[in-house]
């Protein structure tokens, strides 16, 4: 099911390294909505907001002021490397009818049968690119894994994709599989080796 997101944002009347910083220290975090043809638009978001969208892989509906109402998706939140604050987001817009390219977590639902057996779950994919029209854009993939018996797989041809979703990528790569945990067998400590007679002994006479 698609998830929108709602935020009502101020456009950004200075730009610059300068006036983004004193932003930040007001908790106020930069960001820029990019649209296709039309010029771009600089906005300023709370602190609040960003942490909300920060995730979020749908759609997000946001009401600028003096503008109107503009859908986008979260392209890009950027984080300072040293101290991981929040320095930025970019938006692109999206239009009612065009399909979007948008990474989607992956996640299992249930308790697989082949546990009973001794096997373990074991998840080789975590999310994936989906092409998507913006109505549709799943919040996350929700994968039945109850049903896996031990040695059975799940391949991302058998994922559950939203309405016209298709996905961007090899479709028999391995999602889910049961397999039996491997065991690391220790090796056996080597036995000491015996001591050398020292160099300079002469034969007793």
């Amino acid at each position: 099911m698609s998830n929108t997101i709602s935020l009502t944002a101020a456009k950004r009347e200075t730009i610059g390294t300068s006036a983004s910083r004193r932003l930040r220290a007001q908790g106020i975090i930069p960001a820029v909505i990019y649209s296709a043809n039309q010029e771009n638009v600089n906005l300023q978001l709370t602190l609040d907001q960003v942490l909300k969208v920060e995730h979020h892989a749908g759609l997000v509906s946001l009401n600028i002021q003096g503008i109107g109402v503009k859908n986008a998706i979260v392209k890009e939140v950027q984080r300072k490397a040293i101290n991981d604050a929040l320095l930025s987001v970019d938006f692109q817009e999206v239009k009612a009818g065009e399909k979007v390219n948008v990474v989607v977590p992956v996640e299992p639902k249930g308790e697989p049968d082949g546990l009973r057996a001794g096997g373990q779950l074991e998840q080789v994919i975590h999310e994936l690119e989906l092409q998507v029209s913006p109505a549709e854009i799943p919040e996350v993939i929700l994968v039945d894994v109850s049903a896996l018996q031990l040695d059975q797989e799940i391949t991302v041809a058998d994922l559950p994709l939203p309405g016209d979703a298709k996905v961007i990528g090899d479709t028999d790569q391995i999602v889910f599989q049961v397999r039996m945990p491997h065991v690391k067998l220790e090796e056996p400590e080597a036995a000491p080796a015996e001591e050398a007679a020292p160099a300079d002994a002469k034969e007793s006479k």
